[in-house]
């Protein structure tokens, strides 16, 4: 009996690690939050813009920085492509190693990105 109840003890903190885990930015948010980011810094002339096409190489480590907030390191690549007065640079997405983590805040039910750090 005693055995029993310390393997559901150890299942509940389980699946509730799971559970707390399960609510943080998806890989898509955070590529499409990464997305946003380059292209509203860019320094570039008017006109030219990034779109995110693929993020299947991009990895994300979300972990709480505050209530209701997170933090997202990221690693890996994201596949972009580059525009310049509305035509495509490239014809296929160029893989880009990523170069800034992700600060998310909870609004609204949802994720939404409020800063970026660049790696060092």
């Amino acid at each position: 009996m005693k055995n029993a109840a310390i393997a559901l003890a150890v299942l509940t903190l389980t699946l509730a690690a799971c559970g707390s885990k399960a609510d943080v930015p998806t890989a898509e948010q955070v590529a499409k939050a990464y997305e946003t980011h380059l292209n509203a810094n860019l320094v570039a002339q008017l006109g030219q813009r990034m779109e995110v096409r693929g993020w299947d190489d991009l990895k994300v480590d979300c972990t709480s920085s505050g209530p209701e907030r997170v933090t997202c390191v990221t690693g890996g690549t994201l596949d972009l492509v580059g525009f310049h007065g509305g035509v495509q640079l490239k014809p296929e997405p160029v893989p880009v190693p990523v170069e800034f983590d992700l600060t998310f805040a909870k609004q609204n039910n949802d994720w939404v990105p409020i800063s970026a750090q660049k790696k060092n």
